[in-house]
């Protein structure tokens, strides 16, 4: 458990690229939206995907933090299952903090100042916001921590097999996009596909998101089990 907090640690000492800059990110898209619907003037209001930046943040931040810390943490002699654990628990915590502020700020949004005085629809969206409290927590929440083991299992996958093996899983899922959406468009499977996805909520279609990320976090470990530094 000491190195496991030692871990927690570890990556908290950065706290400019893993809790500040995300949100910074986030600050200047809300500002730049919100003077585009400032001068629109939109009756039925502005809708804008801005949001999506922390999930992408999240999608980068699982990329370069196994670059940044894996070797510094086994040149401390800390384990990787503890690595693992350590890395785990600081983006659960994370994506739980900023769920919960995303929630305050959509309700802000929302109940209190009509779209920020300019009918902007920024944190909270039809569909991804549709729902209870807590299906808005959960879906925030998982899909920041399924972008963030995206991003990790690839970085895991360079680290354990170098370029060669990054090259060789980027060629993989271009061969299997390419084979699938052939496939989908020659069996007529689009219709039924975007079918299944419409009748399902946010919160049922997250369920299926976070069973991905727990592969990615599986695939993961066992993949910097075996990584050399």
């Amino acid at each position: 458990m000491n190195r496991v907090n030692g871990v927690i640690r570890m990556h908290l000492r950065d706290k400019g690229s893993l809790l500040y800059m995300p949100w910074l990110i986030l600050c200047f898209s809300f500002v730049v939206n919100l003077i585009i619907g400032a001068m629109m003037r939109e009756d039925h209001g502005l809708y804008t995907g801005g949001i999506s930046s922390i999930y992408i943040y999240m999608l980068v931040i699982g990329i370069i933090t196994v670059s940044q810390t894996f070797p510094f943490a086994l040149g401390m002699s800390i384990r990787r299952k503890d690595y693992f654990w350590g890395t785990t628990a600081v983006i659960v915590g994370t994506s739980a903090l900023s769920s919960v502020l995303l929630l305050l700020l959509g309700f802000a949004e929302s109940e209190l100042t009509g779209g920020w005085g300019v009918h902007l629809h920024f944190f909270k969206l039809p569909y991804l916001n549709d729902g209870s409290a807590f299906a808005q927590l959960w879906i925030s929440f998982a899909l920041q921590v399924h972008m963030f083991f995206l991003g990790f299992v690839i970085s895991s996958v360079h680290r354990r097999f170098g370029k060669t093996g990054t090259w060789i899983l980027a060629l993989v899922m271009l061969l299997v996009g390419t084979v699938g959406s052939f496939a989908c468009t020659y069996y007529g499977w689009w219709l039924p596909m975007f079918g299944w996805i419409a009748a399902h909520s946010a919160f049922q279609l997250t369920l299926w998101i976070f069973a991905l990320a727990i592969v990615y976090a599986i695939a993961s470990y066992s993949l910097l089990r075996r990584a050399t530094v």
